[in-house]
């Protein structure tokens, strides 16, 4: 598939202007990050990469190397809370330094509605927040707080020492300030629309007469190839840790779990499913998840070109704090909703009805398609009860249709 990928990139590159649009911009200082600009890289190198790049060490027991190594492992918001806890410090030094610079722009921070990361968090679906969960999840702040400030203390010891002198404590609420404040950032993969037009072009040269007919037809066999292993993939492993989004307990359902999987991939994910609550102490039991494998290639086995070239590709998840979007309030019958058009981070905010002066804006925190029982539940996550006036029209219905049973 390489000389493929490279024939793909020439023509990328080609299409826009030059090799960097299709390839990216790595960091100057060979960390491996990769970005769509110079210019986007520049700007995330001012923000806080130029305190968390580990380019530069070439030790593996580096406390940043250790830090990103707790991260991944163990939950990818924290390598954001980095970042926040980064910034902060490049922006106490450009406005003059010191300790209490620092302090001033964690309580800036600190405005947004914020608690413990313990408080804050939920725990898997069918995990209960117990004392031990609690315990494991201060650990696992503390550990990455410790880690974090041994990695920037030596650039800045009385920006950092301010940051952390309450140990773990501002690095837990900015993670809590993350769970009540963050939204979901989904864009659409371009690759669906990039394949089904090389798919196209591919077809049409193949069946051509020309010279360039067998190049088109192998081609187009390769392409076949990687849509049948990129479709296998994500059937055996497409869920909550590959799209982000957990679902609610069993009871609440889960809001979003419509938008969790492919449509066509049903058969691998109940096949999947099946391996929950059996196996060993993990969960894990080889026979069974060799088993479900088997039948998810087989029903990938038997898609056509056709199929393969219009199934779903997994959207580009992410996380991102507005401080505009962070202050709207919510509601079960909002009159604005937020998107994220033209492929960008760029927050864009539509009125979904006529906004008079004055007139609150409130978008939804959480789906709307379910009941007021439903949507109660899953909004006590943010702490608080709705009280809007869906919710208290749907509350009255369901006191009546409950007296009128027990006349």
């Amino acid at each position: 598939l390489g000389p493929m990928v490279a024939a793909w990139e020439a023509d990328l590159a080609a299409a826009s202007g030059g090799a960097s649009s299709a390839r990216g911009v790595r960091c100057s200082q060979g960390c491996g990050e990769v970005y769509c600009s110079e210019a986007c890289r520049d700007a995330h190198f001012a923000h806080s990469h130029n305190l968390l790049c580990t380019g530069p060490i070439d030790r593996e027991d580096h406390p940043l190397i250790q830090f990103k190594y707790h991260a991944l492992e163990h939950a990818d918001t924290i390598l954001l809370a980095a970042q926040v806890i980064a910034h902060l410090v490049n922006r106490a030094r450009a406005c003059g330094g010191g300790a209490e610079a620092a302090r001033r722009l964690m309580g800036e921070l600190l405005c947004f509605c914020h608690a413990p990361f313990r408080e804050a968090c939920r725990p898997p679906p069918g995990r209960a927040k117990d004392a031990e969960f609690i315990a494991h999840t201060d650990g696992l702040i503390a550990r990455a707080a410790e880690l974090l400030r041994a990695a920037l203390e030596p650039h800045a010891p009385a920006e950092v020492a301010a940051l952390f002198e309450g140990g773990p404590a501002f690095m837990s609420e900015v993670m809590g300030m993350f769970e009540y404040n963050n939204i979901d950032v989904d864009v659409p993969s371009p690759l669906g629309p990039l394949v089904l037009d090389r798919a196209r072009a591919l077809a049409g040269a193949a069946q051509g007469g020309t010279e360039h007919a067998p190049r088109a037809a192998e081609e187009l066999r390769l392409l076949e190839q990687l849509l049948r292993e990129k479709e296998w993939v994500m059937r055996c492993v497409w869920g909550e840790e590959t799209t982000g989004i957990f679902g609610m307990d069993a009871e609440g359902g889960d809001a979003m779990a419509d938008a969790a999987g492919p449509a066509d991939g049903a058969g691998g994910d109940a096949a999947m499913g099946a391996l929950d609550g059996q196996g060993d102490a993990d969960g894990h039991d080889p026979a069974l998840a060799s088993r479900a494998m088997a039948e998810a290639r087989a029903a990938v086995d038997g898609m056509s070109l056709e199929q393969l070239v219009h199934a779903q590709w997994p959207s580009m998840h992410g996380i991102a704090l507005f401080a505009t979007v962070a202050r709207i309030n919510h509601s079960c019958a909002p009159n604005v909703r937020i998107e994220f058009p033209s492929n960008s981070a760029r927050l864009s905010a539509f009125a979904l009805a006529p906004l008079h002066p004055g007139e609150e804006l409130q978008i939804s925190y959480i789906k709307l398609e379910a009941d007021v029982r439903v949507r109660k539940q899953q909004l006590l996550e943010y702490n608080f009860v709705c009280n809007c006036a869906r919710c208290l029209q749907e509350d009255s219905g369901c006191i009546r249709k409950a007296t009128k049973r027990l006349k």
